[in-house]
């Protein structure tokens, strides 16, 4: 038996085929799970290269192939066999090669946990031990910590290295650092990548006017190195499956998950959407999804769901919990995206159908093929609104680049070929205008229906791209000292972003961290001064950089509050996992009290500089949110074109926009809103914000700036939402607003709040950091920490509706 459990607590294990249950613990109790059937998947496409040969006929020097060393290939969330230069590596040594997939409950849980991510992982694997098997091999499925299992696998079969994916997420490098260090003496981890681009810059404008070579995808292998006796004892036949059903993984992954959490998160991590409860009738993947998947008789059944409806998804709630159109949608783009992460086979063949959706079908209207192209058109005008144009690619493909069912470099050469289709048909030579309507209309030769294409496969080409372009860049700064702090990063639904961090608090503190949340258009680093000194106090500090913002990728996503929102939730629950004192500057300080006011389970004390947000006596928030009112696309286009020329500090092309005639670079504009210590807003300040607006996707996120839904009054967030210790530091030489006057009217209306004002302009963190470290300092230790005791002593910490209805409560009494 190769699978070894927890020495404390075992999670699983995994025999031969002949054994007919699985020891399982679940909800604290050791339970015999049956062997679950293999789904019925599509098997593996046939590489779309010619295939490669991996298998070898004789063992080198005369040696027999089973008493030569193994190599351990450890999949993680690079599920296929196409374009994966790890086999290549593995199988250049000289002995066998073994597959093997560890399931760490606590690393995979923020990938297993949201609607669902677990059945999209288990069928993944299966579509992957298919293949595997297919080709001569066959996958080995472990579950517990990387640290433990993957060590004694590599004993037990006695292997010489472990060839792996180089990660750059934070916490993925050091559960693969220590795996590392646990390996036997003299097994070495040798790390593998597959970028995409072959050069890489710090600045993406500058890097593609060098017109970097695209790296081409590597063929699927068609024969595979055989498993050694030992390994392929312990995979069987394969008809028994992988021994693990998605509901076991959701329900290991969530104990996991909740044994890491501080216990005053638990009820506010239950009630986030997508991180569910702990049981199997948690919101994380049960009832309506877990009963379609399990209906499910080949992979990838995209468009049998496509004529549901997925409801509206727009901006604006007025609270953590989502109406049940908005939980019905996620959920339905869930199920979607799990179908197209099915296996390397649906992913390709959605990826044809995405590229085509437009299109009819050669022999006219009617058909199968006819009615999955409208019924995948209707699916993608849901996603492809105008704030997020061609938004639906990183809705229905995100999924499957988290898992590594395809590559980057796979997702680019499929566009790339789309891109470079000439017309079908040549253009008729008769000068009849329905004749040549026609050519224009239809699929065979249509001008239009290419154009169409194109439009997607650039889409999916320039996604591709940019998120290789952000990994490789992550790559270089993992780890990174700065500002006496160190750079991390974090993947937030698939999109990677940074942040800054540093620990000060003793073990065992009770103290909560502090969390600091930046401005519009700036990014972790803009707490150079604070994050440092505030962990020398004593805490736990940390600075994430907001999506679509400073090195974080800009996918296309519906960009405002609500989703800066619940990233910052989820970066509590995920990163940080205790309470928080959250600190925001400008719009940051708005998300920072949206967050405290929806989530107040997750925050302690609240600190505003120079907040924006309305503050509006007497409001209440709209049963129903008002819809959004945007100006014209072209308006949006030409604006947002204009603040992103300035930004890139291209002041020369005025065409591009209305902002274009702004004099200055950005460094010396930001010098106005720095009145008090001009010379804080220097040149890396202002180079890092310009270096960010020539990012991928950037003019995005700028655009979205149009279609925020309208805002809940801050006041209302801060005393009815929240309720709890509140800190206004509020530079009264802001050049942007009636600083003193905004800052008397939030103390009014908010009898919770305390009002600091500072000589500083509108970034008094980062103008004068030094008050405003001494000043949140005072702020926790004289409000915060004695309500933290005070609460503890009436019976403890409350969330949830009753922590809401209680801030209500104490807000109206006018009590703190």
């Amino acid at each position: 038996m190769l699978a070894q459990s927890r020495s404390a607590r075992p999670l699983a294990t995994c025999s031969s085929s002949s054994r007919s249950a699985e020891q399982h613990v679940i909800g604290g109790r050791r339970v015999a799970v049956p062997r679950a059937a293999a789904p019925l998947l599509l098997p593996t496409a046939a590489a779309r290269a010619g295939p490669v040969q991996l298998c070898r006929s004789s063992a080198p020097s005369g040696q027999p192939a089973q008493q030569q060393q193994a190599t351990l290939l450890w999949y993680k969330h690079d599920l296929r066999l196409d374009d994966h230069p790890g086999w290549q590596q593995a199988a250049a040594a000289a002995g066998p090669v073994v597959p093997v997939f560890c399931f760490d409950p606590a690393r995979y849980a923020q990938l297993v946990l949201p609607p669902g991510g677990a059945e999209a992982l288990v069928r993944a694997l299966t579509s992957l031990d298919r293949s595997l098997r297919q080709r001569g091999s066959a996958l080995i499925v472990r579950v517990g910590p990387w640290e433990q299992q993957l060590p004694a696998l590599a004993a037990q079969l006695g292997a010489a290295a472990v060839v792996a994916e180089a990660e750059v997420e934070a916490d993925w490098c050091a559960g693969v650092a220590a795996a590392a260090a646990a390996l036997p003496p003299g097994v070495a981890l040798k790390p593998w990548s597959a970028p995409l681009l072959a050069a890489v810059a710090d600045d993406f404008r500058e890097l593609k006017k060098q017109r970097p070579d695209m790296l081409a995808p590597l063929a699927a292998p068609a024969e595979l190195p055989a498993l050694p006796a030992a390994a392929a004892e312990a995979t069987g036949d394969g008809s028994a499956g992988l021994g693990l059903t998605a509901a076991q993984l959701r329900q290991l992954a969530a104990e996991a998950y909740k044994d890491a959490l501080h216990p005053q998160l638990l009820p506010a991590a239950a009630a986030k959407q997508g991180l569910g409860g702990w049981g199997a009738t948690g919101s994380s993947g049960s009832g309506s999804i877990s009963a379609s998947f399990s209906e499910e008789e080949q992979g990838g059944r995209l468009i049998d769901t496509l004529n549901v409806p997925p409801g509206s998804n727009g901006g604006g709630s007025s609270g953590a919990a989502a109406s049940a159109s908005a939980a019905a949608s996620r959920s339905w783009d869930a199920e979607l995206a799990a179908e197209i992460a099915a296996g390397e086979g649906p992913v390709l063949d959605a990826l044809t159908r995405y590229f085509c959706h437009l299109e009819t079908t050669a022999g006219g209207s009617g058909g199968s093929s006819w009615e999955e192209q409208a019924a995948l058109a209707e699916a993608i005008a849901q996603f492809d609104m105008p704030a997020t144009p061609d938004g639906c690619f990183p809705a229905l493909f995100g999924r499957a680049l988290a898992l590594g069912v395809v590559s980057k470099r796979r997702l680019f050469a499929e566009a790339a070929a789309v891109l470079q289709q000439q017309p079908e048909q040549a253009r008729p030579e008769s000068f009849n205008p329905l004749v040549q309507l026609g050519w224009l209309l239809t699929s065979g030769g249509g001008a239009i229906a290419r154009q169409r294409r194109q439009r997607k496969a650039a889409a999916a080409a320039a996604a591709a791209e940019a998120k290789d372009f952000h990994e490789q860049l992550a790559a270089g700064r993992e780890g990174r000292a700065a500002h006496g702090a160190t750079l991390h990063h974090w993947r937030w639904r698939g999109l990677l972003t940074d942040y800054l961090a540093a620990q000060g608090a003793p073990a065992g503190s009770t103290r909560p961290a502090i969390l600091l949340c930046h401005g519009f258009g700036a990014f972790s680093e803009h707490y150079r001064g604070n994050v440092a000194a505030l962990a020398a106090a004593g805490y736990d500090v940390y600075a994430p950089t907001l999506p679509g913002y400073g090195r974080a990728e800009k996918p296309v996503l519906p960009y405002g509050q609500d989703l800066w929102r619940d990233f910052l939730a989820d970066f509590v629950l995920q990163v940080v996992r205790r309470p928080v004192v959250v600190a925001g500057n400008s719009i940051g300080g708005f998300i920072s009290a949206s967050m405290a006011g929806d989530y107040p389970g997750l925050v302690e004390g609240l600190v505003l500089l120079n907040s924006a947000g309305k503050i509006e006596a007497g409001y209440r928030p709209p049963a129903v949110p008002p819809p959004v009112s945007a100006p014209p696309p072209f308006v949006v286009d030409a604006v947002s074109r204009g603040l992103f020329a300035f930004l890139e500090g291209d002041v020369t092309n005025q065409h591009d926009g209305l902002f274009a005639f702004l004099e200055g670079d950005v460094t010396n504009q930001l010098r106005r809103v720095y009145p008090v210590r001009p010379e804080r807003a220097d040149e890396w300040l202002g180079g890092e914000i310009a270096r960010a607006a020539r990012d991928p996707g950037a003019l995005g996120v700028f655009r979205s700036v149009f279609y925020l839904p309208k805002p809940r009054a801050l006041n209302w967030l801060v005393a009815t939402a929240f309720g709890k210790p509140t800190l206004v530091l509020q530079g009264v030489k802001d050049p942007l607003n009636n600083a003193p006057v905004r800052a008397e009217e939030l103390g009014r209306s908010c009898p919770n709040a305390e009002v600091v004002k500072l000589d500083a302009g509108h970034c008094p963190h980062d103008e004068v950091p030094d008050q405003f470290n001494s000043q949140i300092l005072r702020f926790i230790e004289q409000r915060v920490l004695p309500a933290m005791e005070a609460r503890q002593a009436r019976g403890g910490a409350r969330s949830g509706a009753a922590a809401e209805a209680a801030a209500g409560a104490a807000a109206a009494a006018g009590k703190p």
